[in-house]
């Protein structure tokens, strides 16, 4: 097998192989059209960005209402710190 006929072969294959990922994927997109009315946005979603930092499932927020992950955060960098003052 000669190179021009290797370097055809591979040129033909990858053509079909590109034309069954189009045809394929024009295909899911089709299929999730008709889908596209099931899907539900969460409410959580549209929180602003202070609401997803603090506890988004309390209603009522005060100063000392932290979600969990900021304390811990807080209390890893309060760990840095102090291993990074240390003598």
């Amino acid at each position: 097998m000669g190179g021009y006929n290797l370097v055809a072969g591979f040129l033909i294959f990858f053509f079909v192989f590109i034309y069954f990922v189009w045809f394929g994927t024009s295909l899911i997109i089709e299929n999730n059209k008709e889908k596209k009315d099931n899907i539900k946005i969460n409410p959580y979603d549209n929180l602003p960005l202070h609401r997803k930092l603090i506890d988004k499932k309390n209603k009522k927020l005060g100063i000392f209402d932290l979600g969990n992950h900021v304390l811990i955060i807080g209390m890893i960098f309060l760990a840095i710190f102090i291993a990074l003052n240390v003598d």
